[in-house]
């Protein structure tokens, strides 16, 4: 089902807010209304990267695999030394510093928040510019109840140690 959904509904789905501006006249917006999406997506993009850098250079110091890189973009925030972890019965380590202090799945809000903002810039006359955000966010919705689940079975009693280490799960004091 994800090599379909790869070959078949990426490549039209992505697409949608660039056809829906290529068929009609200029959205007619101000500056302020452009430079607020800017903003969340410049924001949101900021958040999701320096959030994955953080859990993928985490998981490297853990194996001690970790490779300073000067690839494009290195963001300021990406890596932290003596990352503060919930040690777990099972032998795992839960990240509970940095981003992932704040909720268990700040990625997938990041990730919500430029989604959004491709809606936004196309104007709020019509539903096709935010046909993905909604499919996003049914789909995220989805995945973190199933990851929820699978870590609430593997970790059991540490899981609600984490749970109230790291309370939120998409919106910090929200959600």
């Amino acid at each position: 089902m994800l090599i379909f959904w790869n070959l078949a509904g990426v490549p039209f789905l992505y697409c949608f807010n660039s056809m829906y501006l290529a068929g009609r006249p200029p959205y007619g917006h101000g500056a302020a209304w452009t430079a607020g999406c800017l903003a969340l997506l410049l924001g949101s993009y900021y958040v999701w990267d320096t959030a994955q850098s953080q859990r993928n250079r985490f998981r490297m110091q853990l194996r001690g695999t970790l490779v300073k890189r000067l690839a494009f973009p290195q963001l300021p925030w990406g890596t932290f030394a003596g990352a503060q972890v919930l040690e777990t019965a099972a032998g795992s380590r839960l990240l509970v510093d940095g981003w992932w202090r704040y909720a268990r799945k700040i990625h997938y809000t990041a990730d919500v928040g430029m989604a959004l903002s491709w809606g936004l810039i196309c104007g709020l006359d019509h539903f096709l510019p935010y046909f993905y955000v909604c499919f996003f966010v049914g789909m995220i919705l989805h995945r973190a109840s199933r990851d929820v689940a699978r870590c609430r079975e593997k970790y059991g009693a540490d899981w609600d140690r984490y749970t109230r280490e790291v309370p939120w799960l998409f919106i910090p004091r929200v959600f």
